[in-house]
């Protein structure tokens, strides 16, 4: 009497095999995933095929070894299938179940035709570990990708089961060995414990990959939304602050242009006082009194304009241009997406350093390469170049467009007060941005390239 009988053990074995995976699909049923299905059934694939061999002897050997037979490289097959859903590759269901007939039509022809057990035995040996062996190799992929314990325990305790069914065919083919399952010997037990190991650890697995991949895509999702958080707020900051300087840009000009018409009142009222003195004309008195008064007032008023304008905020920090760069390409990414407009950054490789007001310096790019997004409709191919390096003491940085360029009466007057060459433009963006460069040490030119398009060189002193 053996100790263990084989066909209970398989018996029993394929039982487990059936309901782990049953209650894998059970918890994993609302997510519809292609992955959850092939993964299932496969278990329940090789769960049948161990009852089958369980039962041989009592129902037909064509059922209960060469249907189990095809059923055992099934199972890893479709789990194959299932884990490269996983890792996003193409699945090829059709093709994996093609290979499964393949193989069993290989084994009847050893079975039927050329009637060899060994050969018969050590093919099907063959054709369950190749797939048990790719199964773990892409779990390992899954690790790899992911850093996946779940998928390293499926990976192990598949090339566990690779590796002892492989180790059977020596004995086999040297007649050392039956070449059956069912034989009562260390190996079909150690074969058995893997069997039952593998049901629990491959489906418990299995679930903790997608419990891992859950988790790890609410992260991202957390991720995403914290940048696009971040991103409109950066947007709107910068929004607040082009509208805040436009209104001052405005207003200093405004103050400036206002106080000389303002002072030339005061003294032509003054004069026509002093004639009618003179005169000894008293009856408009009262009219010069008040419209020197209210003169002064308008004067008043534009002092106050400029002392408010002149009140700066600016928070001045290391910033790494690169990173700046960087966080307005992925402002303008949409607008630059939708209007086919290609955008190319050439980096130094050790990274450059300035120090600005972060908010300020991002302000300058959204201006440019929102100019430079317009100047290039119409152009069949759409580029936008950003180039940036050190020269000396200088940080130099170069947005070039393949746009039509600036006609030579425009270059003249472009990032003056008020001068547009759009039609629904204030005149202010390039304007405000030579004003941030000047207020933070440096310089803002506008010019065409020599290949064509439009040239915006900014300068700013670099920092170590």
């Amino acid at each position: 009497m053996t100790p263990l009988h084989l066909p209970t053990a398989y018996f029993i074995a394929g039982i487990l095999y059936l309901i782990m995976p049953i209650s894998v699909w059970l918890m994993l049923r609302k997510r519809q995933e292609l992955s959850n299905t092939l993964w299932c059934l496969g278990g329940l694939a090789f769960g049948l095929s161990l009852i089958l061999l369980g039962m041989r002897g009592k129902w037909p050997d064509a059922l209960t070894y060469g249907v189990a037979i095809w059923l055992l490289v099934l199972e890893p097959l479709l789990r194959v299938g299932a884990v490269r859903h996983i890792l996003k590759r193409p699945v090829w269901v059709t093709g994996l179940l093609a290979l499964s007939l393949v193989h069993i039509a290989v084994y009847a022809v050893l079975h039927l035709i050329l009637d060899n057990a060994s050969l018969r035995f050590v093919w099907s040996s063959l054709g369950a570990a190749a797939a048990l062996a790719w199964l773990a190799l892409l779990a390992r992929d899954v690790d790899r990708r992911d850093r996946s314990i779940s998928a390293q325990w499926i990976f192990f305790c598949y090339l566990a089961l690779a590796a002892v069914l492989i180790i059977r065919i020596p004995g086999v083919l040297l007649g050392l060995s039956e070449p059956t399952a069912l034989i009562a010997d260390p190996l079909s037990n150690v074969l058995i414990f893997l069997g039952v190991v593998t049901a629990i650890v491959g489906n418990i697995g299995f679930l903790g990959m997608f419990i891992e991949r859950m988790n790890k895509d609410a992260l991202e999702s957390a991720k995403v939304q914290a940048r696009q958080d971040e991103s409109t707020r950066l947007s709107e900051q910068i929004a607040q602050l082009d509208r805040r300087r436009s209104v001052g840009e405005i207003s200093a000009s405004l103050a400036h242009e206002l106080s000389q018409p303002l002072t030339n009142i005061y003294l032509i009222a003054d004069r026509m006082e002093m004639a009618l003195q003179q005169r000894q004309d008293a009856s408009l008195n009262n009219y010069f009194e008040d419209l020197n008064r209210n003169t002064q007032k308008a004067g008043d008023i534009l002092g106050r304009i400029r002392t408010f304008i002149q009140s700066k905020n600016t928070h001045f920090e290391r910033v790494e241009l690169n990173q700046v760069i960087t966080d307005v390409s992925a402002l303008i990414h949409d607008l630059a997406y939708n209007e086919s407009v290609e955008l190319q950054v050439l980096f130094p490789p050790q990274g450059l350093a300035v120090w600005a007001d972060p908010v300020q310096l991002s302000q300058i790019f959204m201006n440019v390469i929102r100019n430079a997004i317009q100047a290039t409709h119409g152009q069949p191919l759409r580029q936008l170049r950003i180039r940036v390096w050190r020269e000396g003491k200088m940080a130099h940085i170069t947005l070039t467009d393949n746009g039509p360029g600036l006609p030579a009466e425009a270059l003249s007057q472009a990032g003056t007060a008020f001068f547009t060459t759009k039609t629904e433009g204030l005149g202010v963006g390039l304007y405000i941005s030579k004003s941030i460069a000047h207020q933070h040490g440096g310089s803002l030119s506008i010019g065409n390239s020599p290949m064509g398009g439009a040239v915006v060189a900014l300068q700013l002193p670099a920092v170590d």
